[in-house]
């Protein structure tokens, strides 16, 4: 997108949060402008027309935080007046909107979209992309999330006045994180041990969206990026042996955690600690972890064919 009118494309990026002590948290935005030549310049902070750097708005009290951190920027024209707009994810799952004004740039405070008369909310981590999902020529909200799926938030206002229903599952979040033990279950025997990646059949967690023609036959396709940490039996180990080891392992996890939480507090148990992240290395020696991620196709049907859609990776 251009964003300061030169008519050069920018990016723009949000970011976790800074690391000045001094100010509360908050995930500024990044701008990197445009060059001839397609190039672009070094990063920068991206400011209000008040010229201090935009900040989401803080959430409720006990959710200042969450509101204003791990921003994930997407610009359009969400009010179609002719003015870029930013709307931001951020770690809470909410959505937060800064107008674009006549003068250039953007307003130095945020709004929170709302959907179905309430604040517009994914489970942790929003990553809206906006895109005329209906084809009514408005722009509705697409998003993953934290815990994985994705989902819509139709536009059921107009392209001047958007106004968003209440979200629609696209694609479901998997049920607790395919080929990995859970650290934190209670009862690691009710998690399933699966080894590889044949067994994947959708999107795990941390997922983010993406819509377009993919294969160029006029209806919108789906993209869904996402994140996953899949387990690989040693040489000369069998499945059998290395789920055995696994649970094992894990139950020894939860006790030294337990113990852990119940010195909170206390001083500092350096043996304790030192238990602790031996156990934790040990872990390399009974399965090999791939932390990796996958992007899945959903082919859009033309209208008429229904919404469903189809994935592949």
């Amino acid at each position: 997108m251009d964003v300061n009118g030169d008519d050069l494309i920018d990016i723009v990026s949000g970011s976790y949060s800074h690391s000045e002590p001094s100010v509360d948290m908050a995930g500024y935005f990044q701008v990197l402008l445009g060059e001839k030549g397609g190039k672009w310049k070094a990063a920068q902070v991206l400011r209000g027309n008040d010229e201090k750097p935009l900040l989401l708005s803080s959430g409720s009290k006990e959710q200042a935080d969450v509101a204003k951190i791990c921003t994930r920027a997407f610009v359009a024209d969400l009010d179609d007046d002719g003015n870029l707009d930013l709307v931001s994810g951020n770690f809470g799952g909410t959505f937060g909107w800064f107008r674009g004004e006549d003068s250039g740039g953007f307003a130095p405070e945020s709004t929170w979209l709302q959907a179905a008369g309430a604040q517009m909310q994914v489970q942790l981590h929003s990553d809206p992309f906006l895109v005329d999902w209906d084809g009514d020529g408005d722009l509705d909200l697409l998003s993953g999330s934290a815990t994985g799926g994705a989902f819509l938030f139709t536009n059921i206002g107009s392209k001047a006045e958007p106004k968003f229903a209440a979200m629609q599952t696209l694609v479901e979040p998997v049920a607790g994180h395919q080929g990995v033990i859970i650290e934190g279950e209670t009862d690691a025997t009710e998690t399933p041990v699966t080894f590889g990646d044949a067994h994947l059949v959708g999107p795990n967690s941390s997922t983010r969206v993406w819509a377009d023609d993919v294969d160029g036959d006029g209806t919108l396709d789906l993209l869904v990026g996402d994140s996953i940490t899949v387990q690989h039996v040693l040489e000369g180990k069998s499945e059998a042996e290395t789920r055995v080891a696994l649970l094992a392992w894990e139950k020894k996890f939860q006790e030294l955690m337990e113990r852990m939480q119940s010195n909170a507090g206390g001083a500092p148990d350096a043996a304790l600690n030192d238990e602790w992240q031996k156990h934790y290395q040990s872990k390399k020696e009974l399965v090999r972890e791939e932390m990796t991620g996958f992007v899945w196709f959903y082919k859009g049907k033309a209208k008429g064919d229904g919404a469903k859609r189809t994935a592949s990776n």
